[in-house]
């Protein structure tokens, strides 16, 4: 396929990543769209977890030189009445689904994904943030031959460092003199108990060192306990200490802990990419809950990343939390791409009915909502295990 100048090759070769990988850090520097969820070892780590009678299909964008300038990476997945459809890489974790790409040929990308729609039944892509979207994806969605369901019920809040202000004087205006007092209090509560560090990792080493503590810190949180902390599905433990160290020493992921007296009492993830950094996961152990724990340790982060110019997006996930926060949001879309065709319209009838029993559920219930959303996960994972 050929389009402004570039030309896109569809590989179903999952040998391809390792192509990725080699050409990584070279695509890093010429493009203007980074998916951090999409690096290759994101890719790779997770697809040597899927069932291999499933077929990846990427889409690699190279120029007119002949080098590597984006790719966009999808998995088959059976659809209705024996069809198939393409989900994304890394659908049941990451938090956004946009190609990592130049400008250049991020337009050819979305076409070439268009044309699959003669292929398959559908397309999903669950979150695409919005700067993307109206560049590349929304005009197209307006084509009558293809039938759509988008959705734009989340955004991203994001906290964007000025050097007109401080980070102090940022966060004095953004926290209410009771919640600064109330924090202070906190802090000054847990130091009288022991010895407070903050402990930054970002090497391959001492983050596989730290992987353990992470699980200290998981097993007393109120994630876990609600069934929704970062190990809580079946096999993330193990996806993520392998994922996690690999990353850190490609300097893509950040670890954070806050420790009292050498314990792990809160931890975060970060991931990283020029100028940003994806709040990915944030967790503390219950038992210290009375000194505010999560918040010392992300104002400690928040804080950091101001100093270093980055601009902090807490991604498109609702917690009030982010709001109080963030200086700044954009919206992210979800599309449900669709072959026009009987079955096709089948399919939308079904997609929107789930769409609108889920929306629901989350008003009625939210716990709920989540708990059935992991349980379908985990029966996704088991599948795939077989």
């Amino acid at each position: 396929m050929k389009g402004n100048s570039s030309r896109i090759i569809i590989s179903r070769d999952a040998e391809v990543l390792r192509l990725l990988d080699r050409e990584y850090d070279s695509l890093l520097r010429r493009a203007d769209w980074i998916n951090p969820y999409f690096s290759p070892e994101w890719l790779s780590s997770w697809w040597k977890r899927q069932d291999k009678t499933r077929a990846p299909l990427l889409l690699l964008a190279y120029s007119e030189d002949g080098s590597l300038a984006g790719y966009w990476p999808f998995v088959e997945r059976p659809g209705l009445l024996g069809s198939k459809g393409l989900w994304p890489f890394v659908y049941d974790e990451a938090n956004y689904h946009f190609p990592t790409c130049a400008s250049s040929v991020a337009a050819s990308l979305v076409d070439a994904l268009y044309q699959l729609l003669d292929t398959f039944l559908f397309v999903w892509i669950p979150l695409v943030p919005d700067s993307f979207w109206g560049k590349f994806i929304e005009a197209k969605t307006e084509d009558r031959r293809r039938l759509k369901i988008i959705r734009r019920g989340l955004s991203s809040r994001l906290i964007e460092p000025s050097t007109d202000q401080s980070f102090d004087e940022f966060w004095h205006k953004k926290l209410g003199s009771k919640s600064r007092k109330s924090l202070r209090s906190d802090s000054r509560g847990l130091a009288r108990l022991g010895r407070v560090e903050y402990e930054t990792i970002c090497s391959f080493e001492e983050a596989r060192s730290a992987m353990p503590a992470t699980c200290v810190v998981e097993v007393g949180s109120k994630k876990t306990l609600e069934n929704a902390g970062l190990y809580s599905i079946r096999g993330k433990r193990g996806f993520f200490f392998e994922l996690l160290p690999r990353l850190a020493k490609r300097e893509q992921a950040r670890l954070s802990f806050l420790r009292l007296d050498d314990h792990p009492i809160a931890w975060q993830l970060e991931l990283l990419r020029p100028g940003g950094s994806l709040l990915h996961h944030l967790a503390y152990d219950q038992q210290w809950k009375r000194y505010s724990p999560g918040k010392q340790l992300l104002k400690h982060s928040l804080k950091r990343c101001w100093e270093e110019g980055r601009t902090l997006d807490f991604l498109p996930a609702r917690f009030a939390y982010k709001d109080s926060y963030a200086n700044s949001s954009m919206p992210a879309h979800e599309l449900h791409w669709i072959r026009k065709s009987w079955r096709g319209r089948i399919a939308r009838k079904l997609i929107g009915w789930n769409m609108e029993w889920r929306r629901r559920l989350r008003e009625r219930s939210p716990g709920l909502a989540a708990s059935i959303a992991r349980a379908e996960v985990n029966q996704s994972n088991s599948e795939n295990s077989k």
